[in-house]
């Protein structure tokens, strides 16, 4: 059985358990297919370079949770009983899980630029910090204090790219000579497709920076 039509059959499934009503195929197949990322099921049963068997390879999914919003306000029939689009990710990542499709970690947010920005970017702050090991050790600070600024996210057909601009900050050690306690960074971070739409490897990291001693000189 495929991923696609295990999914749909869940989602028939739980709708039946919790309403005793009955969630058409059509419909289920559908909002399954936005989920990952697809405008309808047709376009995901034709996917050919990623398709679904390819999950459990996967180690971020980000469900397309504003197409089915879209999808679920665009279709014509739907109980009007069913279960919102938060429930269906919800429901549906949990399956996935369970049914060995998918391992990884699943983000469910309609703000992308808002989570890599906060949680991602704090959850690998140590893989930054590593990065700027070397304008680290020039400094006399101890840091542990990582600031995004600027953040821009782009979603390519193979890969999604961040970009992050900010500050690692620190605490200076008063028993050494004073060499900074800031360092401006960027880091790009791509995350390679890998099934579906929706479905990313493991991302990479390349970041940069500087210590950063603007805010010590003041114009004459």
């Amino acid at each position: 059985m495929s991923v696609h039509k295990d999914c749909a059959d869940h989602l028939r499934a739980h709708h039946k358990a919790l309403t005793g009503g009955k969630l058409s195929s059509g419909h289920a197949h559908e909002l399954v297919a936005a989920f990952f990322g697809y405008g309808t099921g047709a376009a995901l049963r034709a996917e050919a370079e990623r398709p679904l068997d390819l999950l459990p390879g996967a180690a971020i999914m980000i469900p397309d949770l504003a197409l089915l919003d879209a999808r679920r306000s665009n279709l014509a029939g739907l109980p009007e009983d069913l279960i919102g689009t938060d429930e269906i990710a919800d429901l549906l990542v949990e399956h996935l899980s369970s049914a060995g499709h998918f391992t990884g970690e699943a983000w469910l947010t309609r703000d992308l630029k808002d989570h890599i920005g906060s949680d991602f970017i704090q959850d690998n702050a140590l893989t930054i910090e590593d990065a700027l090991s070397g304008e680290i050790a020039s400094t006399n600070a101890f840091f542990d204090e990582l600031y995004p600024e600027e953040i821009s996210v782009e979603r390519y057909h193979d890969r999604l790219s961040a970009s992050v601009a900010g500050h690692l900050n620190g605490e200076s050690d008063q028993d050494r000579a004073f060499h900074g306690d800031s360092i401006a960074f960027e880091t790009e971070i791509t995350f390679d497709l890998v099934a579906g739409r929706t479905a990313y490897a493991s991302p990479n990291f390349e970041t940069t920076g500087a210590v950063d001693d603007s805010r010590y000189y003041e114009d004459e």
